[in-house]
């Protein structure tokens, strides 16, 4: 049996490569994890598949697994916004 992460749980979640920097690439200076924190909407089971979710953010057009997520805890704040 897979175990399931909730709906609405609050998570950040692993970016791809230059993902926040618009390449190809990861830079050393790139965040590993989202600036972001969303929730899950949605988790889908296939047989013989990992367990995949999806985010609330709607510019993410890909699930994740539950390795590229990071709970996170009730009353954290976001981090400011730098402008």
């Amino acid at each position: 049996m897979k175990i399931r992460l909730p709906p609405e749980l609050k998570v950040r979640y692993l970016c791809s490569d230059g993902e926040l920097e618009g390449g190809e690439r990861r830079r050393t200076t790139d965040p590993i994890w989202s600036m972001e924190i969303d929730d899950i909407t949605q988790s889908v089971v296939s047989s013989n598949q990992p367990v995949l979710y999806y985010l609330s953010n709607g510019a993410l057009k890909r699930s994740f697994v539950r390795e590229e997520l990071q709970v996170v805890p009730e009353n954290t704040q976001p981090p400011p916004n730098s402008i």
